[in-house]
This record gives structure tokens, C-alpha cells and sequence, in this order.
């Protein structure tokens, strides 16, 4: 009986404390305003940092000795080795999402690098034409209308989303023939430091021009997943989508415009019945020509911050391209 009631009163403890913590959570999750796509920041941002530490302290050093004493044509030769791998990823999602040209175009491309381009160290299907392509089952999932869901920051992999990246990525690593090299350790392990060391340009240009990293990067990331998914159409879309909708249909502007156009009018009216004289040509003009002024103002403010906007997309996107110079992002559907 003593044993009882000694479980029930730590089961009451254990239950108010949860309930404490419940609590916590609920008032810290009202009073923080998060970012719709990434409600576990909090969370995301420690793994970020942890990631941030193993980079600075295990892979960054290792990557520097590597660039150091590895020379160039042998860098690109691996690089070539572990994209051609890839390929068999990359033609199975193409026919997932119904790519079947671009299927049997990378099917071809994959052919040509493992026998003339001995075992896919050279690149000689670039040379014919056939570019690579960047086909994942995330992008899969996305196309046949998975949304990402909450973006999520994965230890040692780094950025990922939870319903596109998280499976995306396990379905990948079973599909990628280095998976399966149990017996030749070294090259798994040199397709780490291959991979690390393509995304050497990207990470130096986020540490140099971002002042918060983990926002930035957050960004990139999901801009350039919605990139891959739509072909490169996506996200032009979306932002000419946005910028017509700021210039025709911002409603409170225009009630602005005809308030102060209304404003000017009595004015004028009443300056006429003090001064017995006409409004001056200058006030008719401004009348006629507030709103359309004001309309044209507005309309080139915004596109002077659209401009920057691609401007700053665009250098993100480049830097994200020469961390894979073979690759053509362009490619629409087949």
C-alpha cells in the first residue's frame, strides 16, 4: 500500500512538472514571433551552431589541407567520379517525376563517363552535350505536391525541410551506389570531403556577406529548393506575382491618394472664396497629377526594390551554381 501511494505522488510530481514545462513552452511560443516555415528556430539554430563548431574545428582544417595538397585536375577528377555515381539518383528521379527524355538523356550521360570516361573520372558526356542534371527525391516529392513543411537543420547534414528533405534524403542514400561501399571506407570518406570542399565557395560567401548566417542560409536554402523543383521558374514567378499585387491592388495607398487628393481640392476651394481668385495653375496641375505621381513614385520604389532583391537572388544563385559547374539548373520538363 506505502508502495502505492509513494508511485502515485511521484507520477503527480512528474505530471506537474510536465505540465510546467507545457506551460513554458506555450507562453515562449506566444511571445516569440517565428518565421512561418521554421517554428522549431530555436532548436534549429543549436544544431546549427553545433554544426557551425565541427565545421571550424574537424571538416574546415581538414578541407584546407586537402585543397593544399591535392592538385586541381585531380580535385575535378574525383569530383567527376562522385557526380557520375550520382547519376543513377538522378535518372531514377527523372523517371519518378516523368521526365522520360531527360531520363534517357542521363541515362546516356552515365553511360558515356563510366566506360569512355573511365569510370566517370573524365567528363566526356559534357563535351557532346549532355549536361547533368540535379534530380533528388525531394524534388520528387515536391513535384508530385508534397509541401517541404518545416524547415529543419539535421546534425552533420545540415539544412533540410521535414516532409521534402528528411525522407528525401534517406530514399537518396539508399538509391547512391557510395551507400553501399561498406568494404572501401576510404571512399565514403572521400566523397565527404568532396562534397565539403564543392560547398567551400558557397560557405565563404555566406560568412562574408550575411549578418545573421542562419538566416541567410535558411533562405538560400529553401529559395533554392523551390528552384529545383520548378525548374528555375518558381521563384520569378512568385516574386513578379508579389510585386503586382504591391503596385495595383494595395488598397490602403489608394484611399491614401484620394484623401489627400480630396485634401487639396477643399484647400483650393477654400483659398478661391477668401481671395475671390481662381486656385493658381500650379495647384490645378498638382491635383490632376497627384495620383498619377504618386502611383508612379510608389510603382518605381518598388522596382528599384525588386531590382535589388534579384540582384541579391541572382549572386546567391551563382555562387550556389559554381559549387557545381557541370550542372545545368536550367532544365525544364520533359
Amino acid at each position: 500500500m506505502r508502495f502505492i501511494n509513494e508511485r502515485q505522488v511521484w507520477l503527480s510530481r512528474c505530471a506537474l512538472v510536465l505540465l510546467g514545462c507545457c506551460l513554458v513552452v506555450g507562453c515562449a511560443t506566444t511571445q516569440k514571433n517565428v518565421a512561418v516555415e521554421d517554428p522549431y528556430e530555436d532548436f534549429n539554430r543549436r544544431i546549427y551552431t553545433f554544426n557551425q563548431g565541427v565545421d571550424d574545428y574537424f571538416s574546415g582544417p581538414i578541407i584546407t589541407v586537402y585543397d593544399t595538397i591535392t592538385p586541381d585536375f585531380l580535385q575535378q577528377g574525383v569530383g567527376n567520379f562522385f557526380t557520375n555515381l550520382n547519376s543513377v539518383q538522378v535518372v531514377v528521379n527523372d523517371l519518378l517525376q516523368g521526365k522520360i527524355i531527360q531520363g534517357t538523356r542521363d541515362t546516356g550521360r552515365f553511360a558515356i563517363n563510366s566506360t569512355l570516361g573511365v569510370f566517370g573520372l573524365f567528363d566526356v558526356a559534357s563535351y557532346v552535350g549532355l549536361k547533368q542534371n540535379v534530380e533528388d527525391f525531394g524534388q520528387t516529392l515536391g513535384v508530385w505536391g508534397v509541401p517541404a513543411g518545416p524547415y529543419l537543420v539535421l546534425p552533420f547534414l545540415g539544412p533540410s525541410t521535414l516532409f521534402q528533405g528528411v525522407p528525401g534524403t534517406a530514399v537518396d542514400a539508399l538509391s547512391n551506389p557510395v551507400t553501399y561501399a561498406t568494404a572501401l571506407p576510404l571512399v565514403q570518406a572521400l566523397s565527404a570531403v568532396n562534397a565539403r570542399s564543392e560547398a567551400e565557395a558557397s560557405l565563404d560567401f555566406i560568412n562574408e556577406s550575411a549578418l545573421d548566417r542562419y538566416t541567410f542560409t535558411r533562405a538560400a536554402y529553401l529559395q533554392w529548393r523551390q528552384h529545383l523543383i520548378t525548374d528555375g521558374e518558381g521563384t520569378a514567378q512568385a516574386s513578379f506575382e508579389a510585386l503586382e499585387d504591391e503596385i495595383f491592388l494595395d488598397e490602403d495607398d489608394d484611399m491614401e491618394l484620394d484623401l489627400l487628393e480630396s485634401e487639396v481640392e477643399e484647400d483650393s476651394a477654400k483659398l478661391s472664396q477668401e481671395t475671390g481668385q481662381s486656385a493658381s495653375p500650379e495647384s490645378a496641375s498638382f491635383i490632376d497629377n497627384a495620383d498619377e505621381s504618386s502611383d508612379v513614385d510608389r510603382t518605381l520604389d518598388l522596382l528599384e526594390v525588386e531590382l535589388k532583391q534579384s540582384a541579391a537572388e541572382h549572386e546567391v544563385m551563382s555562387v550556389l551554381k559554381e559549387s557545381n559547374p557541370e550542372t545545368d539548373l536550367h532544365t525544364g520538363t520533359e
